[in-house]
Parts: C-alpha cells; sequence; structure tokens
C-alpha cells in the first residue's frame, strides 16, 4: 500500500514517521521550512522515553509529484488542521482520503467533494507535539487511528472505502501504531468531540485547564456535552446511552493541567479550529433542528473577545 499524509506535522509526522521507519511506501507532502528539512534530514521524532529517531522520508511539493515518486497512491490521511483560509482537502481525485480533523462536520463536507466511496473517517488519539519543521515529541498516552466507512448506501462503495480502511490498519499495527476499523467509525468521531471540542472551547472561555473545568465549571462541562450528545443523536449517531457520563469519567482520569491544542491556539491569538469544531456543532444542530443555547454563547463570546484584541 503506498500511502501520502497531507502535513508533516504532530499527526502526520510522528505517525507517517513511523510507518516509514517501519520500511512501508510512505509519503508527504509539505511545504516551506518543513518541506525543506524532510528533503534535507527528514523526520526528527522523539518518543515517549526521550529517544530520538531520525527518519529519511519521502515529500513533495504536491500530491501530482509524490505518486510519481512512490510510484502510485492508494490512500491519503489528512493530517492537518482545518484553520481559517487554510486548503482543508489535498488536491487529488479518485484517492481514498482518510480524514483525522477534530471536526464532526468534516467528514460529511469529504463526502460532497470526493464522493462517500472516497472518504474514510478517522479519529486520532496522541499526545503529541510539534516542536519545529519536522520535528515531533509523543507524550505517554495512546497512539492511535481508528478508520471506518459512510453507512452502507450501496456495496460496491462502502466496501471499497472498508477494504481500503482494514488494509490501511494492518500498515498502522506493522509500524507498532494502535487503531481498529469501525462498522460505526461516526460514533467515534462524535464521542470524541464531546470531549475535544468541549474542553476545549470552556477551556478557552475560561483560561482555566481541564483540572478546574471538571471542578468548578463541571455543570457548565456537562450542558455542553448533552448538547453534543443531542445533536449526534439527531443525526442517527448511535452513541452509547451513558455517553455523557463516560467522557466526564475520561476528563476525570486526565492530567489537571491538560489543555487542548484548540485552546491554546485560541489563547496565544493564533488561527486555530474553532469553527470547525465549535462551528460544526452549531451548524449540524442547526440542520437537524436541534438548538444548541450554550455552544451559541460560548462561541459568541469566544468570537467577540477575539475581535477586540
Amino acid at each position: 500500500m503506498k500511502i501520502g499524509f497531507l502535513g508533516a506535522g504532530a499527526v502526520g509526522g510522528y505517525f507517517g514517521g513511523l510507518m516509514a521507519k517501519a520500511g512501508q511506501d510512505v509519503g508527504f507532502v509539505a511545504r516551506g521550512e518543513t518541506l525543506a528539512r524532510l528533503q534535507d534530514t527528514g523526520l526528527k521524532l522523539t518518543d515517549s522515553e526521550d529517544h530520538v529517531h531520525d527518519i529519511p522520508v519521502v515529500s513533495a511539493a504536491d500530491f501530482g509529484e509524490l505518486k510519481r515518486k512512490l510510484g502510485g497512491l492508494d490512500v491519503v490521511v489528512v493530517a492537518t488542521k482545518a484553520l481559517p483560509g487554510n486548503e482543508t482537502f489535498p488536491a487529488v481525485q479518485g484517492v481514498p482520503v482518510v480524514t483525522t480533523h477534530n471536526s464532526v462536520e468534516i467528514p460529511y463536507i469529504a463526502a460532497e467533494r470526493f464522493g462517500a466511496e472516497n472518504v474514510i473517517p478517522g479519529v486520532i488519539r496522541g499526545y503529541l507535539t510539534h516542536t519545529g519543521p519536522a520535528a515531533v515529541k509523543l507524550y505517554p498516552g495512546p497512539l492511535s487511528l481508528n478508520v471506518g466507512a459512510f453507512p452502507r448506501s450501496d456495496a460496491s462503495s462502502h466496501d471499497h472505502a472498508a477494504s481500503i480502511g482494514r488494509e490501511l490498519v494492518e500498515h498502522l499495527h506493522a509500524a507498532g501504531i494502535g487503531g481498529s476499523y469501525y462498522e460505526d467509525i461516526f460514533r467515534d468521531v462524535w464521542s470524541k468531540a464531546m470531549f475535544v471540542t468541549t474542553t476545549g472551547e470552556l477551556g478557552a472561555l475560561a483560561h482555566q485547564p481541564l483540572g478546574y473545568l471538571r471542578t468548578e465549571l463541571r455543570p457548565t462541562l456537562q450542558r455542553l456535552m448533552e448538547e453534543v450528545e443531542t445533536v449526534g443523536r439527531a443525526h442517527g449517531v448511535n452513541l452509547p446511552k451513558d455517553i455523557v457520563a463516560k467522557t466526564l469519567a475520561f476528563a476525570d482520569e486526565q492530567i489537571p493541567s491538560a489543555t487542548s491544542s484548540m485552546q491554546r491556539d485560541i489563547t496565544a491569538g493564533l488561527p486555530n479550529e474553532m469553527d470547525a469544531q465549535v462551528g460544526a456543532i452549531r451548524r449540524m444542530g442547526q440542520r437537524a433542528g436541534v438548538e444548541t443555547p450554550l455552544h451559541d454563547l460560548v462561541h459568541g463570546a469566544l468570537v467577540g473577545r477575539l475581535a477586540s484584541t
């Protein structure tokens, strides 16, 4: 399997780097200083035990060039943030695309662009930091990519995405990366969003880490999660009955100082995923006729704050 990664930041760099280290046919599309570093010295990965791995990789400025270098392209893993002004998707056609964004909306947008038969929704889990161009640090914890296909509408389209997704999981495992193929991947997509979106938006609003949110602001955090659950169910997502309680329990297990990348970007005044995450919940609610008053309030407050800075 010939695998292309769009981006060599925290997610793309570490996942793709481990696969390249394992001898798999992996390449990266990047730009600027990152592309120059990939071409000159490759990736620098620091594992959870602080061992440094320098990994030569194949890289290119676009997927046409990458396809020529790899001798083909079977799947593209989109490993970039959904930031305002950035191109969210790769410039490819007829190649299955794995979405990994922290957004409940992007898999559906990708399906409109590429066709559902060419979209493999994915869910990344891992504590990773982009420490510089083509340099990534892994922290203790999970490292996995779960994938799946859109619900079966016709056998051929579903089976095509499912086949590619299952083969990709095999390659992940061969590189020491966790992951599973889920028949109901949207259950995992929305379950993750229930944690990362709500803690990110509330943390940014309060200027506080997770430990504060789960104690001092716990009722508000719970209500935000309940809104996510209601919107997801309105779109037919088969979430567990106790999903909010499970997500709060998961939050209780994390280190008190934890913050999300969206929260850190908002706090630093950087381009951020607020629209891709919080805006997505609101828009998905509107499409289903479900009100999201607390998400509306938090989103409006954050937009107003950013506009005044």
